[in-house]
């Protein structure tokens, strides 16, 4: 229940922040464990296919995992899709679900969550000066470690 409320506040701020529905969409989540939850949720993740499944979602441009150097207990994940409907179709989606539950299942917290839209290298037309479309990151929603 919760990671759907989130998802619908995700997208109501997607709505409310103007950005383009038919924009690409990069989704930076940064989680943390404790005794090496983390890693292992990404290990089961990967081994039992649900990273796969989500990948192969229509729209899906990228989903993957990366550790910090300096924590480690945490993870990264950027995930990329080609607009808002793809996104959709993810949240939706069964993948979602199974990803949402062994989430709980490692009780991963401090979940940090920015989405940006990539801004266009030279500006509009290529011509330089200002993007077409300003890649500020917009912080959605902090939670704390429960």
């Amino acid at each position: 229940m919760k990671t759907k409320l989130f998802f619908l506040f995700a997208f109501a701020m997607c709505l409310l922040t103007s950005i383009d529905a038919n924009a690409q969409l990069v989704i930076n989540i940064r989680y943390t464990g404790e005794n090496g939850a983390a890693r292992k949720y990404v290990e089961e993740m990967e081994k039992s296919g649900i990273a796969d499944r989500i990948r192969a979602i229509e729209g899906c441009i990228g989903y993957e995992y990366f550790f910090p150097a300096n924590d480690p207990e945490g993870v990264l994940l950027i995930d990329t899709w080609e607009d808002q409907a793809a996104l959709n179709r993810y949240h939706s989606s069964p993948a979602m679900t199974e990803a949402s539950a062994l989430r709980e299942k490692y009780n991963l917290g401090n979940r940090q969550i920015r989405m940006f839209n990539p801004v266009t290298p030279g500006g509009a037309g290529g011509q330089g000066g200002a993007p077409a479309r300003q890649g500020a990151p917009q912080q959605l929603q902090q939670q704390p470690r429960r």
